[in-house]
């Protein structure tokens, strides 16, 4: 604590006292120099009313070194200073600490094994209910130990893992290991990288390796008799198999779908 004298206007150093770290862990400041009593405290006096007019003795001002003041927080009251605690938030011994880490065994989630960042995926809100991920042979919870899961530390109990890359789709980027993340991809479980999308309609989103409605019609795919054309039924006029929409002789049966002067009229119902 330094001291500065302020008498008739003139300043002068009268004292210089060094505390070692230690000494102000151990006792409170104003212990040691109590500068500040019931209504005087405030502002060192300067004169005017109420100030101690300019002819009194030396007025003692007292600064504090530095960070030391706030070494006496002890939250859990166990004798250690916080910023020396190895467990701020729990009472401890602190040399009770196993496996040397920062944290001691009161409050570490991996007693026994290293582990300063203290990482506990599957309770990450209640690190000292189950055993932080260092430590923990099931770090997501998902009943798969983590030397047998692909994705140790995100729960996926079905292991799917589309592309057989030996990481599961839960925490795969690219599903289906075509080049295309997933977020990006229009078909992120079927391989396409040319992300090809032949339906000419704005509204489809989806590629043609996994689009099961390229026209977008309300027909799948599998039982739409014109997959490539958009049509309000699907119907069959001629029971050749081809929809009308799509039929080049819709009234004729012709399932060749013959024309051979390409005009876009079948043979069938030419003549």
């Amino acid at each position: 604590m330094r001291s500065l004298s302020i008498s008739g206007g003139v300043v002068f150093l009268i004292g210089l006292m060094a505390l070692a770290p230690a000494s102000l862990m151990a006792v409170d400041s104003n212990e040691i120099w109590d500068e500040c009593v019931g209504v005087e405290c405030g502002a060192p006096p300067s004169g005017g009313v109420g100030g101690g007019g300019g002819g009194g003795g030396p007025v003692m001002v007292a600064y504090e070194l530095g960070p030391y003041f706030y070494l006496q927080d002890d939250k859990d009251n166990d004798g250690a200073h916080d910023i020396y605690d190895n467990c701020v938030n729990v009472p401890n011994i602190q040399s009770d600490n196993r496996d040397g880490d920062n944290w001691g065994d009161a409050c570490d989630n991996c007693p026994d094994v290293v582990n300063n960042d203290q990482t506990n995926t599957d309770n990450p809100d209640n690190p000292m209910i189950d055993p932080g991920d260092a430590c923990d042979p099931d770090d997501d919870d998902d009943g798969v130990p983590d030397v047998n899961d692909n994705c140790p530390t995100v729960g996926n109990a079905d292991q799917v893992d589309t592309d057989s890359d030996g990481y599961g789709d839960a925490c795969d980027s690219d599903d289906d290991n075509d080049g295309v993340p997933d977020d990006e991809d229009n078909c992120d479980l079927v391989y396409n990288p040319d992300q090809a999308n032949s339906g000419d309609f704005t509204e489809d989103v989806y590629g043609d390796g996994c689009d099961d409605d390229l026209d977008n019609d309300g027909f799948a795919d599998a039982v739409d008799l014109c997959p490539r054309v958009q049509c309000a039924s699907n119907a069959d006029s001629d029971a050749d198999g081809i929809g009308d929409a799509c039929d080049n002789c819709p009234a004729v049966f012709n399932p060749d779908q013959g024309d051979a002067n390409a005009d876009g009229r079948g043979d069938a119902c030419n003549g």
